[in-house]
C-alpha cells in the first residue's frame, strides 16, 4: 500500500469518526482488483484483545488471503445506530454482513427484511439454544454470547453476594451504578429486558416502578465503552456488564477489588443471556463471499480468539475456554429469564418500552 493509499485511508476514517463510523481496510497485499467484502460491526469489535493487531490479522487479513477478499471493516457507535444504518440503506444496501446484532435487536432487523436467511456448515458445534434464542431462521448466527451482571470495585463481599435491583433503590448506591443507554446500546437493552422480565415475571410489579425510583441517580452513558471511561472510579463503583469479566479482571491484573454478579431473590440466581450474531446483509453482491466469511466466523481459528479478544463466551462448543475463564460467571445454574419472552413478544413491545423508559428517565 503507498502512501497516498494509506493518506485517503485515514481521511475516510477521520470523517466517519466524526458522524458516528470509522472504516478500516485490512489488506494483506496491495492488489487493487480484489473483490472488497464490506463487514458493519460495533466500535469494540476485538478492540479488548491484549495483541489486537494479531487478531484483526488472525480473522480478517487471514481471510483475505485465503479467498483473496479485501475486507472493508466499518466500526459503528452503538448497535441500534448500526441497525438503523441498516434499515435506512435496505434500498441500496452498503454493507455484505453485520457482526454484532443481538437477539433484542434481532426481531427488527427480520421484521425489515434487512437479512438473508444462511445456514453456514459450522452451525452445527452451535448449541441448539442459541440459535433458538437469537434467530432459529438463521439469519442471524450466534458467535459469542454471556450473561448479563453488575460489575463492582471496592464494595462489600456481603453486599454482592446478594445483589437485588433493589440495592439500588438506596440513592447512595444508585449514585454508584453506571447503566447503558437501551435506545443506543445492546448492552442497555439487555439490562432493561433484565429487569422488565424479573419485575414482571418474577416479583410480578410493574417494572417501571424500579426505574422511577433509581432515575434521578444513576448514571447513563450512551455505550458500553463509554460506561467504562467512568468506570471504576471514586464515584462509580457498579457498571452493567457480562458474566466474563473476572476472566479479563484476572488476565489484566490491577482490579484485585473487583468482580460481578447477577441479581438474586429469594435464594436463586436470575440472569438474562446476550446473545450477538453476524448476519448476511440482504441485497449484498457477494454472496457466495458473505456464505463463506459467515462461515469462517464459526470456525475455530476465529472462535478461538473470542475470550481473550471479546472477553465473552465463544459459541462454537469446540472451543476450549483459557484458564482465566474459570473465574467468569456463566447462566449455569440460573434462572435464565429469556425464557419468559418470545421474539414475537419482543417485536411487539420493544420500541413501546424504550419510549417508556426514555419518558421515565427524562421526567
Amino acid at each position: 500500500m503507498d502512501w497516498k493509499t494509506k493518506l485517503i485511508i485515514v481521511v475516510l476514517a477521520v470523517l466517519l469518526l466524526g458522524i458516528g463510523f470509522a472504516s478500516y481496510v485490512y489488506l494483506s497485499s496491495p492488489n487493487s482488483s480484489r473483490v472488497t467484502l464490506t463487514i458493519y460491526t460495533y466500535s469494540s469489535l476485538f478492540e479488548s484483545a491484549p495483541n489486537v493487531s494479531a487478531v484483526n490479522q488472525s480473522v480478517f487479513g487471514q481471510f483475505e488471503s485465503a479467498y483473496h477478499v479485501k475486507i472493508n471493516l466499518v466500526r459503528i457507535s452503538g448497535t441500534e445506530n448500526m441497525l438503523q444504518t441498516l434499515i435506512r440503506q435496505k434500498g441500496n444496501p452498503q454493507a455484505d454482513l453485520v457482526i454484532g446484532l443481538s437477539n433484542l435487536e434481532a426481531p427488527q432487523a427480520i421484521a425489515a427484511g434487512i437479512l438473508l436467511n444462511y445456514t453456514p456448515p459450522n452451525l452445527k458445534y452451535v448449541p441448539a439454544f442459541l440459535v433458538q434464542d437469537l434467530d432459529p431462521s438463521h439469519r442471524l448466527i450466534p458467535y459469542e454470547y454471556s450473561p448479563i451482571t453488575i460489575d463492582y470495585c471496592n464494595v462489600s463481599a456481603q453486599l454482592v453476594s446478594n445483589l437485588s435491583f433493589q440495592t439500588f433503590e438506596n440513592p447512595a448506591l444508585a449514585r454508584e451504578l453506571v447503566v447503558e443507554n437501551p435506545s443506543i446500546d445492546s448492552t442497555g437493552l439487555s439490562f432493561l429486558l433484565y429487569e422488565i422480565t424479573f419485575y414482571e415475571y418474577v416479583l410480578h410489579e410493574d417494572w417501571r416502578s424500579w426505574w422511577n425510583s433509581v432515575a434521578p441517580y444513576v448514571d447513563v452513558t450512551p455505550t458500553w465503552d463509554s460506561a467504562f471511561a467512568v468506570f471504576p472510579s471514586d464515584s462509580h463503583d457498579f457498571v452493567v456488564s457480562y458474566g466474563t469479566d473476572p476472566a479479563y479482571f484476572e488476565y489484566f491484573g490491577g482490579y484485585p477489588t473487583c468482580g460481578t454478579a447477577a441479581i438474586h431473590h429469594n435464594g436463586k440466581v436470575y440472569t438474562w443471556l446476550e446473545i450477538e450474531g453476524i448476519g448476511i446483509v440482504n441485497g449484498t453482491k457477494h454472496l457466495a463471499l458473505a456464505e463463506q466469511f459467515e462461515n469462517w466466523f464459526l470456525s475455530v481459528s476465529v472462535q478461538s480468539q473470542i475470550p481473550e479478544a471479546e472477553w465473552m463466551f465463544p459459541a462454537n462448543s469446540q472451543v476450549g475456554l483459557p484458564s482465566v475463564f474459570s473465574s467468569a460467571l456463566s447462566a449455569s445454574g440460573s434462572v435464565v429469564l429469556n425464557d419468559y419472552v418470545n421474539n414475537t413478544q419482543l417485536a411487539q413491545n420493544l420500541t413501546q418500552w424504550i419510549e417508556e423508559w426514555q419518558a421515565i428517565m427524562s421526567s
